[in-house]
């Protein structure tokens, strides 16, 4: 192979560990959401609810809220996508951090504070519109239909009010949405799983190899076996055919011998015509 590849090795260990903010391009929404979130919102309804020093460490509640936004913009309703995408997509772990919460524990959180939430999705699109963005994620923000959002006459009053309950309704839905789609998941999963578990072999190494390598030698017995089953038919069908041959020329040569051209007479088949001198004696 004279052709030169870039190198690919999946155990090298990086010298000095990534940062989030080299998971996806400076331009990202996922760190405008998270910014957004991190500096700017006031958090204080959502802090509130933590009072109790005891137990586990929480996951922070400004990450969390973070992820529950940005998931919505981007059209993720489910608690279980959600949480598969903190462990899959790096946009998810840019807002993360890396942290990956369990699908149980975005729900809750979503459940525990869905009064505070509402109020500080509608206020993070109003601002966004406010910015003058079109788009943030897969939701469309007009921003001329929102300013301006301290109307100096009263005339614009009714059109601010009229924008800030569109944006509210789509706050509303997008709750709802998460809603539907973890009662729908819980029926059909069971409320305690993903969905996308795999067998605890997968995470060992050796026990993989050993699994695929023994799927492999599985599936080409099968194949063989099927290939052997072909050869058994075709060699059954031309057994068939030769003996059907020869049982066509049998029944031939036996047609052949009872011809009427072959007999004395025509209503006597089995006689024969000998040879003989009279024939040519005009007798």
């Amino acid at each position: 192979m004279s052709k030169r590849f870039l190198p690919w090795d999946v155990d090298q260990v990086s010298l000095f560990p990534p940062s989030v903010s080299d998971y996806v391009p400076v331009s990202h929404p996922a760190h405008f959401v998270r910014d957004l979130v991190r500096d700017e919102l006031d958090l204080e309804a959502v802090y509130a609810s933590y009072d109790d020093a005891r137990g586990a460490p929480a996951f922070h509640p400004a990450m969390m809220t973070a992820l529950l936004l940005y998931a919505y913009t981007q059209g993720l309703y489910s608690s279980r996508r959600i949480a598969r995408a903190c462990e899959d997509r790096l946009d998810f772990l840019a807002v993360t951090a890396s942290s990956k919460p369990d699908f149980r524990t975005i729900s809750e959180f979503r459940k525990r504070h869905l009064k505070a939430l509402s109020g500080l999705f509608v206020q993070v699109l109003k601002l966004c519109a406010e910015a003058g963005l079109v788009m943030l994620g897969h939701v469309a923000l007009d921003g001329t239909k929102i300013k301006p959002m301290r109307p100096s006459t009263g005339d614009e009053l009714p059109v601010m009010q009229k924008a800030e309950a569109a944006l509210a309704a789509e706050v509303a839905s997008w709750l709802k949405s998460a809603e539907a789609a973890d009662r729908r998941d819980d029926a059909s999963l069971g409320a305690g799983q993903r969905g996308d578990e795999l067998p605890d072999w997968v995470a060992d190494k050796q026990q993989r190899l050993t699994r695929i390598r023994e799927a492999k030698a599985a599936l080409e017995a099968e194949a063989r076996a099927k290939e052997d089953a072909k050869a058994a038919r075709r060699r059954a069908m031309m057994t068939i055919a030769a003996m059907d041959r020869g049982q066509a020329a049998s029944l031939s040569i036996r047609q052949e011998r009872l011809s009427p051209r072959h007999s004395a007479t025509c209503t006597d088949p089995d006689s024969r015509i000998m040879p003989g001198r009279w024939l040519h004696s005009g007798v």
